[in-house]
């Protein structure tokens, strides 16, 4: 029998050896120098091509072009980022919020924002915050099963990452939508998250409905430089709700930080853009600046 040539889904990799999954299967493959030195490390997330051995091994001989890629978690092809954020315990962080839906604009992935304990106090605050972006947002409570349908359904069919601050209840949360996963909560899952940063290796877990999730080892830790270079003058592109009313600027080089006439601040005043937004437009304006002026 000859070799065949596949194409497949890479859920992990080590040491130069590869899980892809395809035709229902799943195969250990390495990959040759000269793949790697042509399209890039290979991460979790890529569809590569592959020379099936016929015996449960292959060979990579090619990488299929990426939609976008993230250096932190490393993982490629993500079709949703979703923040998870908890009414309290801990108290909710909405600049971090807004920091990664900077992160998955700038990198054409689709964001949401997934509320949990919704049980334990009123979620209508940061409900109303996201609400006014084009950003899906889910109210959810692992406790009495609000919302675990929603999301489900938001994730079905994606690569999705998952990110929260420590505490949050990404685990419960998980459990409820997928009990196969059988996480530990209250601690650092084996399968989710990989113990206090000791690895960088990201891996994507099936599960039903054709969902795949990544692990995120160190993701709660936001740093823009190393996830990608966000250039000040190009960040008022990433908070989407701003489009509609930038026309409303007397000045064409509005930054919509501190200008008279500002169409983004009318619209903040009159609560078409959350405060809230606004205010984390401004503080990563300010630190982008800072660090652009030493580029």
């Amino acid at each position: 029998m000859g070799i065949t040539e596949k194409e497949g889904l890479v859920l992990s990799g080590k040491n130069g050896r590869y899980t892809v999954e395809a035709d229902g299967g799943v195969y250990i493959c390495r990959s040759g120098t000269r793949v790697r030195k042509n399209d890039g490390k290979i991460l979790a997330g890529d569809r590569v091509i592959f020379r099936d051995n016929g015996d449960g091994n292959g060979f990579i001989v090619g990488m299929c072009e990426r939609k976008n890629s993230l250096i932190r978690p490393p993982v490629a092809n993500i079709d949703l980022l979703a923040m998870v954020v908890a009414t309290k315990d801990p108290a909710p962080y909405l600049y971090n919020i807004d920091l990664l839906t900077v992160i998955a604009e700038k990198n054409g992935i689709e964001c949401a924002v997934i509320i949990s304990k919704s049980d334990l106090t009123d979620s209508a605050e940061i409900l109303e915050v996201y609400r006014k972006t084009p950003f899906r947002t889910i109210v959810t409570s692992s406790e009495s099963g609000i919302g675990i349908d929603e999301a489900r359904e938001l994730l079905k069919n994606k690569i999705c990452v998952l990110c929260g601050a420590s505490g949050v209840g990404k685990s419960t949360l998980l459990n409820s939508l997928y009990p196969e996963l059988m996480l530990e909560t209250g601690e650092l899952s084996e399968k989710i998250a990989r113990g206090k940063n000791t690895t960088r290796t990201t891996e994507l877990f099936p599960m039903q409905n054709g969902t795949y999730l990544a692990d995120t080892p160190g993701f709660t830790a936001v740093n823009t430089e190393l996830y990608c270079a966000i250039g000040h003058k190009e960040l008022h592109n990433l908070f989407p709700e701003f489009a509609q009313y930038e026309h409303e600027c007397r000045y064409a080089d509005c930054t919509h930080t501190k200008e008279t006439e500002c169409g983004i601040a009318e619209a903040v005043k009159r609560g078409d853009i959350s405060k809230s937004r606004h205010d984390s437009y401004i503080k990563l304006y300010d630190e982008l600046k800072g660090i652009d002026r030493y580029k």
